[in-house]
């Protein structure tokens, strides 16, 4: 990720990270020749299958992140979790509450899936929610304000009650504002508070 993208800027000036296919390829070949998707899907199994009871024993649930952006290959290596379809099959390797989505909001958004739609079709296997937005797609994109996006937050917020999701939730990559020092882009302080001050407004409103 890269701090500011003057081709898709923020109307409030604030500092965003974003994300560039074309330029992420101009840099040195990742050395993992050979490696497959099916190579990925077979490893993922072959964990999924002895980690999940684990968990189930231990009561805990593990939560798949989408891969950041859902592209593949990047710089020639696969990647899998790239689309709705790809966490449908992660889920049916192995049914059961301990195996479970991680709905980073932002990645779905760039996957081109309906938000509320797509958090209904997960429902009870969504485990962990990063609440953010992007602006343009997995090639290229822009990490924005929650309520600068393209994203109907209220709707995805309504979504969440509906499925009775009561589980962690956070922002996540928020821009940075004037006066910060950018330090840590996407975690600056002042971007986080007004981003869950966001959230808390919505859930309020909503719950």
């Amino acid at each position: 990720m890269a701090s500011h993208d003057d081709d898709l800027p923020d109307p409030r000036g604030s500092w965003t990270t974003a994300y560039d296919h074309e330029q992420m390829q101009r840099g040195p070949p990742v050395p993992y020749d050979g490696v497959t998707e099916e190579d990925l899907w077979e490893n993922l199994e072959y964990f999924l299958e002895r980690a999940v009871p684990v968990a189930e024993d231990a009561g805990v649930r593990l939560s798949m992140h989408p891969d950041d952006p859902p592209l593949s290959p990047v710089r020639g290596m696969p990647r899998i979790m790239t689309s709705v379809e790809a966490y449908d099959r992660m889920l049916d390797i192995y049914p059961s509450e301990a195996n479970s989505v991680n709905f980073c909001q932002g990645n779905f958004v760039a996957m081109g899936a309906d938000i509320p739609e797509t958090i209904r079709h997960f429902g009870d296997d969504i485990s962990f929610v990063h609440f953010r937005d992007i602006k343009g797609d997995a090639e290229t994109l822009v990490e924005v304000w929650q309520d600068d996006g393209p994203t109907n937050m209220h709707a995805a917020m309504e979504a969440y009650r509906d499925i009775g999701f009561d589980g962690p939730a956070r922002p996540d990559h928020v821009p940075t504002m004037s006066g910060e020092k950018n330090e840590s882009a996407g975690y600056e302080s002042k971007g986080r508070l007004f981003a869950i001050g966001y959230m808390k407004g919505l859930i309020e409103a909503t719950y």
